[in-house]
């Protein structure tokens, strides 16, 4: 068959296929140079571009997919993460890294589930039936195909068809089942030929190629593959580098079936210069070995030789390139490669004179098999290793979660047990005096009962009820701070102004037990904080430190601004004090028993826990020293100004 006829159409269609789709590359790449770009279409841009290049330029690719994830993750972006995936598993299969492909594939299955996006999902098919071919295991990697392209035949995608259809051909060819493989290989190619998809084009011609020579069709065979190789010089480094070196090795193979030497040198020649271009390290050693094989059958032992050296060059150049690209892709991989491969190099030196060109083929292979699966074997126990550790940091954290919630619980149940002790003792107590009194009133004995006396009487019930108001009120404080609807309005706070003023309030109360009070602050000392619950701060505290002090005792206010530039203030008291151990629960819900104060005036502690609470929301702290007999002083720290 005359390859001259094809030679015109095939050029001009692919001149202008190429033209598409340098356009729409760079506009891609355009668009990415926009600054005002936003996030969702930057990060769409970069799976395109990281997608167009996966099996054209995987390390730029791998670029390209890890920004998209890394914008991705910043933002939330759901289909951005799913794709970002899906490319990462497609790059890593391509380079057969089978752990890391599944691990990102599954990514992005659970991702594009969670979108109900169908389309994503057969995508992900893809992946993992190339990942089985790379495997040897055709039933799986039929099965993967055939279901990607019976949802994108389902969606009617044609661009998406065009290369499911090609993968599945390809898969059933694989498996000898030549029919279907001729029947899918046909479509693929009347899609992407119509879509100008001469990329995916290339790679079903070397498909069809295949299929014709396991038919011993050889010319109509070379007929596709000498059309990939068109195709590749058009679109140089942009080509599907699996389907041109396939093309150059199937070339020679049907060269040395025709017994023609001369053309499967050229062919040979060729491929090992496509190899070193392009990296393919894969196809190396059966190059070389069918070139020095050819040598040795034509009786040239010194271009055998030659062969070797070259060989022997071009695989240290290889393998270092080889390094470099796993080393982006899969950390703790093995160079026992290297070494296995250059004992075989120094075996087939040694065996060339006696002409076992196979048997040291075939010693190649196993070497390089047990490379492979060691390679495996190792990088499976590494990953085996960190999924393990990553189990127990996540079961470590778990506990301690768990340890955080008892915590709460704990808490939680020690403000219940406080809250029910203040309403059934604290208030039930005075409640029943005040029903007392007035059941005292609506009686015959209220008449008869002297004016002053009943003075006296309604004054202390009186007093009873300011108590159970004051009580009241600071629990319907506290449970409003439990249930989180306290919430501070900080502002600048004088603190002379409010100091005075509640010394004044408190001007009588001391007076009855000839307490002197006094203030040394200045003038222009301010706080910010909630104005209320800082008045509340201190005057509970001043309250405080009235109640413990004995007759003829001294409460003092002092403030300043300290070191860490934050506003202190200390009430001091020289009554009753306290020991190391009450100091130390004092501000905890649960802690703290009933006291009297020195003139047998009631607490029940909430107070002083309603301080800490609101000083917690104020940004501040609160410290207490104290000494049994000599006195206690509260010095609360608050901010001096807005942070």
């Amino acid at each position: 068959m005359s390859l001259h006829k094809y030679i015109l159409p095939l050029v001009l269609f692919v001149g202008f296929a190429i033209n598409v789709q340098s356009q729409q590359t760079d506009t891609l790449f355009r668009l990415l140079q926009k600054p005002d770009l936003p996030d969702t279409v930057r990060i769409n841009t970069n799976n395109l571009i990281s997608r167009n290049l996966s099996f054209v330029d995987p390390i730029k690719a791998l670029k390209y997919a890890q920004e998209a994830l890394e914008i991705s993750l910043k933002i939330k972006y759901k289909k951005g993460i799913a794709d970002s995936y899906r490319n990462l598993g497609s790059i890593y299969s391509y380079f057969g890294s089978f752990y890391l492909t599944v691990d990102n594939l599954q990514r992005a299955i659970a991702g594009y589930e969670e979108l109900n996006d169908s389309s994503g999902l057969a995508n992900c098919y893809i992946s993992l039936g190339h990942s089985y071919r790379y495997l040897k295991n055709i039933q799986k990697e039929i099965e993967y195909h055939k279901l990607s392209f019976e949802i994108h035949s389902r969606l009617g995608n044609p661009e998406r068809i065009g290369v499911t259809a090609h993968n599945l051909g390809e898969s059933y060819f694989n498996n000898h089942e030549l029919g279907k493989a001729i029947n899918l290989t046909t479509l693929a190619i009347h899609i992407n030929d119509s879509i100008k998809n001469i990329q995916v084009l290339s790679s079903c011609y070397k498909v069809m190629g295949k299929i014709l020579m396991a038919q011993n069709k050889l010319d109509d065979a070379e007929v596709y593959f000498k059309k990939i190789l068109l195709i590749s010089d058009s679109l140089k480094e942009k080509s599907q580098k699996i389907a041109t070196i396939e093309a150059y090795v199937q070339l020679s193979n049907i060269a040395k079936i025709k017994k023609d030497g001369k053309a499967e040198e050229y062919y040979l020649h060729k491929a090992s210069q496509f190899i070193r271009t392009y990296y393919l390290s894969n196809y190396l050693n059966s190059i070389y070995l069918d070139l020095i094989e050819l040598y040795v059958e034509r009786n040239q032992p010194q271009l055998a030789l030659n062969s070797i050296s070259e060989y022997k060059a071009l695989s240290d150049s290889l393998n270092a390139r080889q390094t470099q690209d796993k080393n982006q892709l899969v950390a703790g991989f093995t160079k026992v490669y290297e070494v296995e491969k250059k004992n075989s190099i120094l075996e087939i030196e040694n065996k060339l004179q006696n002409e076992k060109v196979r048997l040291k083929n075939l010693i190649i292979y196993i070497s390089i098999g047990f490379a492979i699966v060691a390679i495996i074997f190792l990088a499976l126990l590494y990953f085996n290793w960190k999924k393990v550790h990553l189990i127990n940091e996540q079961v470590e954290q778990k506990n301690m979660i768990i340890e955080s919630q008892n915590k709460k619980l704990e808490e939680v149940n020690r403000t219940k047990d406080k809250f029910f002790s203040i309403v059934s003792h604290d208030l039930r107590s005075p409640l029943n005096s005040i029903s007392l009194f007035t059941d005292f009133i609506v009686s015959d004995k209220f008449t008869k009962l002297p004016h002053d006396q009943f003075i006296e009487l309604a004054g202390e019930s009186k007093t009873l009820i300011d108590s159970t108001k004051k009580l009241t009120d600071d629990l319907i404080k506290w449970a409003q701070i439990q249930m989180k609807r306290e919430e501070p309005h900080p502002e600048l706070v004088h603190v002379w102004d409010t100091a005075n003023e509640i010394l004044e309030v408190f001007a009588d109360h001391a007076a009855k037990k000839q307490i002197s009070i006094s203030s040394n602050i200045g003038h222009d000392l301010t706080a910010f904080a909630d104005p209320n619950q800082f008045r509340f701060i201190i005057r509970n505290l001043v309250n405080n430190a009235i109640k413990f002090t004995n007759i003829g005792g001294t409460v003092s206010i002092n403030g300043r601004i300290n070191q860490d530039g934050m506003v202190e203030i200390a009430i001091n008291d020289n009554g009753v004090g306290m020991s190391k151990e009450k100091a130390e629960t004092i501000f905890l819900v649960g802690k703290n028993k009933e006291t009297r104060g020195t003139a047998g005036e009631a607490s029940s502690g909430l107070g002083l826990i309603l301080v800490w609470e609101f000083i917690q929301l104020n940004k501040g702290k609160i410290d207490v020293t104290s000494e049994a007999g000599k006195g206690t002083t509260f010095t609360v720290q608050l901010p001096a100004k807005e942070s």
